[in-house]
């Protein structure tokens, strides 16, 4: 057998030696067509993308996206024709009419499509795992549902291929005992604790494992990974379900406490990887890209015939399956049928190889019927399908620092020589002007005037030292009234793109000309970007495009057109913006029962732990943290020498230092309660929350360590640090440590989350009201786009980047604006960096002599940025950079008139308003 964990299996080299022997030649025809056929989150993935890419760059195929549309709303008769198909089941995909599709047109399907009915049911699952000979765990069945259902066509191929007949040999068992609190009896057989309770529906995840007595009981709930949750444990006494068919399965306890996930390709190349097992602690473990934490790992030879007997019993080329591993023995736990390996070229390579292979051969073999008359080969199917025609993007802006400031007031003559004699404000911006206020406060230093403060002086001037090159930074001065002659000195930096922010553009950019490459490249022939005229969002701009259009020059930033007027914050929106923020206040500064708050609204929906707790109870244990933290840093600031201080971390980015924290925490603190009246200022919720996630990606050993006790930060700095010494394969996870800044940063979360949503409207007409106020401008050139792409023949992509306000509010006018959306308006959280809505047109045109108009449809997509909820907990690699989360559909397909209609009734209601 070949060697299925090297490079290139004997059998893969064999086929790719020969790629160019006897194949039909086509041309002056177009080539042979790859169909996907998938539902879009799948079918658009940045892992088919790679795959699909590695394909097309033989120059041997084309590739056509059969579409969500298509899928699910048109005949089979219409779908696209191809000559090879990638094709899977995931949820709400119609497997049964992508099986009549294949019936009709007949490609070379890489995976069985009647064969992945198989997957359905774990009982059919393990009984074809028993016939071809791979070992599972001891188990029980429980049927309830009068045993499993298996598909005639299934049934039929299984006995053809496979000379048995599917539930000829199981035993319908409903009867099911407790014996004793570790014993169960099912039928005539008897399972004892610990045990897995599986249900026999394989889309069924809540999986169960009971423990025995002596482990002290209870039971651990597995789930669908929720956030950084994939289990949880029950203690107590637990008895098994009884509302359902299920398997009991004998508990494995694994080396290492992993499970090992594999892929195969074919038969002869599988790749592995462990995880830590969900039972451990239900805590997922999970990188920078946001997903879950995996570490490749070897196949014995016993392996690799598992994997082989897999793809072929189930007949699925591409397919995915667990192994639990236990004393030297391997067991099959689940088969998963089409599975991508994610983040691994290695495998993208090996897979892009061994299907080019396999198509080849299939071309030399003429395997479907099309190939008889070789000019239909890849007949063009344009009439037959929906094309994304129009793309139309409007994206927040990457990554940014905290807005900061420092302040101090002056006497030095060479300060107050600023003002250039000016009785009002002035605002020094340049280099040669900054240089100039440097040099003031240098001479300050050496000259002081008796009040002025020298340690102050020698901050502000150290900070101005290192942010006089970066864009943003700024000195206002501002003249007191004061028989002394001073002056105000106000140093603003920060809101700048970070390192990580050009990082995250730049991936954003190059997963998008990937995918519309590979869906329709001619939407990159007419691409136009537009952007705010706010540098952070510039500097995104020339990331993006840089990777978008393969301009490594960045010479189209001349081609961008800065529009402050529908892309930066308007004006207009402030004053109803600020009576919602005024309602807020009084809502969270009343401390009174919840039900008679009277800025209180059955619109605003509070997460559980706030309205359990109390709006202001919640804010005022939120500010004894705080208060708490700050005390001990600056105890620690106070006890530490600079060397130990540096010690804390070594390396800072940003340009930031120990003492520029300091000062930003001390400010968080100061600003979030008046001392005189005891308000609290909700809106001060972003500050806090924006400072806690920048400090966890870019500060996070600082972070950690500053807010400990001195007495467990002083033992720390004398322990030597731990070697790891065990030869796991999963080392252990790096939780962060620092309680009170978990807990402070949960809180925030959810009081940002809730704050920042409804400081753009709390009742929907308010919420109507700031989002046309805001972006009128941005909706009615959205209106014009997808009107336009009726009226021009060509395909075109528009990008649309700015800031924060603009993305709240336009997506609040989609809600408002009656489209059927697939979340409800409480259910969209945070939309952090690179937050985009993309409204993507299709077209449809008419056969050539059907008496019928072109059709086009719209849908929004939308993806929440690089938003991560358990940053404490997140692996974090050099760039600090989180990857943006895959974009999602928000709406289903809706008419193109009907969409623009919506919209339309926005706008015409704003001009009532108007008039």
């Amino acid at each position: 057998m070949p060697n299925m964990d090297s490079p290139m299996s004997e059998l893969g080299m064999q086929l790719s030696q020969s790629h160019f022997m006897d194949l039909p030649q086509f041309e002056g025809r177009t080539k042979p067509i790859i169909g996907i056929c998938a539902m879009d989150s799948k079918a658009r993935s940045k892992a088919m993308a790679n795959i699909l890419e590695r394909l097309q760059a033989t120059d041997r195929y084309a590739v056509v996206f059969f579409g969500e549309k298509t899928i699910l709303d048109e005949d089979v008769e219409v779908w696209p024709a191809c000559d090879f198909l990638i094709s899977f089941f995931s949820q709400g995909f119609p497997l049964e009419k992508a099986l009549q599709y294949v019936q009709l047109r007949k490609p070379f399907s890489v995976n069985s499509l009647v064969r992945q009915f198989l997957l359905f049911d774990r009982r059919v699952v393990l009984e074809m795992l028993h016939h071809v000979g791979v070992p599972t765990p001891f188990h029980v069945v429980v049927s309830r549902d009068g045993g499993a259902r298996i598909h005639p066509l299934l049934q039929s191929v299984v006995e053809q291929r496979m000379g048995f007949r599917l539930g000829a040999d199981s035993s319908e068992v409903s009867e099911v005992e407790e014996l004793d609190p570790d014993t169960l009896r099912v039928g005539t057989r008897t399972i004892r604790k610990p045990f897995v309770e599986k249900p026999c529906d394989a889309e069924d995840h809540n999986i169960y494992i009971y423990y025995a007595q002596a482990q002290g009981g209870g039971v651990r709930r597995l789930f669908r990974k929720i956030g950084n949750k994939s289990s949880e444990f029950v203690p107590g006494p637990a008895h098994v379900r009884t509302d359902g068919s299920y398997i009991y399965e004998e508990f494995i306890s694994v080396d290492n406490a992993v499970d090992v996930k594999v892929y195969t390709v074919g038969n002869s190349y599988a790749h592995a990887e462990t995880r830590k097992s969900p039972v451990v602690d239900g805590h997922v473990r999970r990188n920078s890209e946001g997903k879950e934490m995996r570490f490749v790992t070897a196949l014995t030879a016993e392996e690799r015939e598992y994997a082989r007997a897999v793809s072929k019993a189930f007949g699925q080329r591409v397919c995915g399956f667990d192994i639990l591993r236990t004393s030297g023995k391997s067991m099959v736990m689940d088969v998963n049928g089409w599975s991508f390996v994610k983040g691994n070229d290695a495998y993208y390579d090996h897979t892009a190889r061994i299907l080019d292979a396999r198509f080849q051969e299939a071309l030399r073999r003429r395997w479907f019927a099309r190939f008889v008359d070789p000019d239909t080969v890849g007949r063009a199917t344009y009439e037959s399908r929906w094309v994304l025609k129009g793309v139309f993007s409007v994206c927040r802006h990457a990554d940014r620092t905290p807005k900061q400031k420092t302040k101090c007031v002056l006497q030095s003559p060479a300060v107050v020589a600023l003002l250039d004699g000016s009785a009002s404000e002035v605002t020094l911006r340049s280099p040669d002007e900054l240089s100039r206020a440097l040099d003031a406060l240098d001479a300050a230093q050496r000259n002081p005037h008796a009040d002025d403060p020298l340690a102050r002086i020698a901050h502000v001037r150290d900070v101005l030292a290192r942010k006089i090159a970066m864009p943003g930074t700024k000195v206002q001065l501002k003249p007191q009234r004061s028989p002394c002659g001073s002056v105000q000195l106000i140093l603003k930096w920060g809101g700048e793109c970070t390192h990580a922010g050009i990082v995250q553009s730049q991936d954003l950019g190059e997963n998008m000309r990937k995918d519309l490459l590979l869906i329709n490249r001619s939407l990159l022939d007419d691409v136009r970007m537009y952007s705010s005229a706010e540098r952070r969002v510039l500097s995104t701009v020339a990331a993006y495009g840089a990777s978008f259009l393969d301009d490594s020059s960045a010479s189209f930033m001349d081609r961008v057109s800065v529009r402050a007027d529908m892309l930066d914050d308007s004006t207009d929106a402030k004053d109803e913006m600020e009576v919602a923020k005024q309602q807020l206040r009084g809502f969270f500064n009343f401390s009174g029962p919840l039900a008679q708050n009277p800025y209180s609204s059955p619109a605003m929906q509070l997460p559980p732990e706030l309205a359990e707790q109390g709006p202001h109870e919640f804010l005022h244990e939120m500010y004894d943290i705080i208060a708490r933290l700050i005390a001990r840093m600056e105890r620690n600031f106070a006890h530490l020498s600079p060397a130990q201080l540096a010690q804390l971390q070594p390396d800072w980015c940003c340009n930031e230092n120990a003492e520029l924290f300091r000062e930003r925490w001390k400010k968080i603190l100061s600003s979030f309660k008046s001392d005189d009246s005891v308000v609290y200022d909700p809106a001060k919720a972003g500050e806090l929350y924006d400072s806690l996630k920048y400090d966890a990606l870019h500060n996070r050993c600082f972070l950690e360590r500053i807010f400990m006790s001195s007495e467990d930060l002083s033992r720390e700095l004398l322990s030597e640090p731990e070697q790891q010494t065990s030869e796991s394969e999963y080392p252990p996870d790096p939780l962060f440590s620092q309680q009170d800044v978990r807990t402070l940063y949960y809180k925030a979360k959810q009081l940002f989350d809730f704050v920042t949503r409804h400081e753009y409207g709390i009742e929907p007409e308010q919420r109507r009201k700031i989002g046309i106020q805001a972006s009128v401008p941005l909706l009615r050139q959205l209106i014009q786009d997808l009107q336009a792409v009726r009226s021009e023949s060509q395909a075109r992509t528009c990008f649309y980047f700015t800031k924060k306000s603009h993305i709240y509010t336009l997506l609040n006018l989609v809600f408002l604006s009656n489209m059927p959306t697939m979340a409800s308006y409480d259910k969209v959280g945070e939309l952090d960096y690179l937050t985009h809505i993309i409204f993507e047109v299709y077209e449809r045109k008419p056969d050539a002599d059907a008496d019928v108009q072109r059709e086009y449809s719209v849908r929004i997509g939308f993806s929440p940025g690089a938003n991560c909820f358990h940053i404490l907990d997140t692996n974090i690699d050099d760039t600090h950079a989180l990857k943006v989360l895959p974009r999602k559909n928000f709406t289903h397909h809706i008419p193109l008139e009907s969409a623009i209609s919506m919209l339309q009734h926005l706008v015409e209601d704003e001009c009532v308003t108007e008039k």
